[in-house]
């Protein structure tokens, strides 16, 4: 083993190689500052997930670390990210930055697209003016990520709640309507036998209503055939001519009243004529012996031919009612027929009502013993009302092909007959209002004056 070491010599050897480790790393130094800039990026929010050494990325490819973040003193809602970047990456006015996750580890970075070429960079320009470039970044997509994330969770959570409040609510509701659920499967199963004769009676129903529906289609075509046939404009005729009819009666009883008031003054004029009738028999005697007996016939003659007008008058006006009281009876019949169907329909459908009443009771009891007993009274209601429709259903359609046939022309011989004679009435009446003294007088109604002749 050497004793004596050569101590300057290592001592120098030491010195030298520190040295040159300085140099190095100042070589090292000094090449790095040349080749890359540095980028102020500010971000608006939040810049979670960012930090010293986080990659800066352009296109995918790195060009970057990030140096150093801060807030904004003048600004407390944006967060300013310094990095040292390679300065020959195209950083322009219209790069985009967004703050997002690199790879599948999840470390955040800051990632730069974009850019038109031949705009100038920004790197070169702050370089050139002695300032930082800086560009504004987007959003981080974490942040936002977390943000819908916790909006999710709270909206999952304000769900949840209303479902269970829900399920809490309809809780009981739903026990109650399974149990009934498994009542009415049990009713079914008791009355299986009895559900089968009722599926069946409501079969010979449908069959038998079938039957019936194509005999009403028979009979409503006839029934419009027979109301096609009807002349409207007779129809309207004769409402026209009942109308006249109506207002000639309403014209008549005003010119009847004024006829009575002539008959009471008339009366009147009979008690003065009774009252002097002693002072005058003997001018009475005179003025008869005086009178001309062709003069008297000529009196009678008016008397009769009055009387007469008034007995035809009177033989019109029966005629008319006989008329009326002839077709009263069909009217009748026929008013009769329609109140009874309708009377039978309402009761066919009160039934109606019975069974869908005791087929509620039956789906919410257990008692359903006596439910194809109803139905089958109530079957053999239904087929008793469409019979009794076959039944009447011949004299309806008889009696409506009557009416449209002779009862219209026997219909309109009464409206003339009855016109014919009210305006012989109107006459008759309008001849006694205008001169009452026919009644006396007859012809004119003038009181006819005779030279006397001396009796011999």
């Amino acid at each position: 083993m050497e004793t004596k070491a050569n101590y300057v010599a290592v001592g120098i050897f030491t010195l030298v190689m520190l040295l040159a480790a300085f140099g190095f790393v100042y070589w090292t130094a000094g090449t790095g500052g040349g080749d890359f800039a540095t980028l102020r990026i500010k971000i608006p929010g939040s810049a979670s997930g960012l930090g010293r050494g986080s990659a800066v990325l352009f296109n995918g490819v790195k060009v970057g670390d990030v140096t150093r973040i801060f807030i904004d003193v003048n600004d407390p809602t944006v967060a300013l990210a310094d990095t040292k970047i390679d300065r020959l990456t195209p950083i322009t006015k219209s790069t985009i930055a967004d703050v997002g996750l690199a790879g599948l580890t999840g470390q955040a970075s800051i990632e730069l697209k974009g850019g038109v070429v031949g705009e100038e960079n920004l790197l070169a320009l702050a370089e050139a003016n002695g300032t930082v470039a800086e560009i504004t970044a987007n959003p981080s997509a974490l942040g936002n990520i977390l943000q819908l994330t916790q909006n999710f969770l709270t909206r999952a959570d304000g769900v949840l709640s209303s479902v269970e409040d829900f399920v809490n609510d309809v809780k009981t509701p739903l026990v109650a309507t399974v149990e009934n659920a498994q009542k009415f499967s049990e009713a079914l199963g008791r009355n299986s036998d009895n559900i089968d004769q009722f599926l069946a009676s409501v079969g010979d129903l449908s069959k038998t209503l079938s039957a019936v529906s194509g005999r009403l289609d028979s009979t409503l075509a006839a029934a419009e055939d027979l109301l096609k046939t009807v002349d409207k404009e007779k129809v309207s005729t004769i409402v026209s001519n009942v109308e006249t009819f109506t207002s000639d009666l309403k014209g008549a009883s005003d010119n009847l009243e004024a006829m009575m008031s002539g008959v009471d003054k008339a009366v009147a004029s009979i008690t003065t004529l009774s009252q002097n009738a002693t002072g005058t028999l003997s001018k009475v005697d005179e003025i008869v012996a005086s009178v001309d007996p062709a003069t008297v016939r000529s009196a009678i003659d008016g008397i009769k031919q009055t009387t007469e007008t008034a007995r035809k008058a009177a033989d019109d006006i029966s005629k008319v009612t006989t008329k009326f009281g002839n077709r009263s009876e069909e009217i009748d019949k026929m008013i009769s027929d329609a109140s009874q169907l309708a009377e039978r329909l309402n009761a066919a459908s009160v039934r109606v009502d019975g069974i869908l009443v005791k087929v509620d009771n039956l789906l919410g009891s257990d008692n359903a013993d006596g439910l194809m007993v109803q139905a089958r009274e109530t079957l053999l209601s239904f087929r008793q009302v469409a019979d009794t429709l076959n039944a009447r259903m011949g004299t309806i359609t008889d009696g409506l092909a009557r009416f449209s046939g002779q009862g219209l022309r026997d219909v309109e011989a009464l409206v003339r007959d009855s016109r014919r004679s009210v305006n012989r009435i109107e006459e008759v009446i309008s001849d006694l209002g205008r001169n009452p003294q026919r009644i006396i007088a007859g012809g004119e109604g003038e009181v006819r004056q005779y030279d006397g002749r001396v009796r011999r």
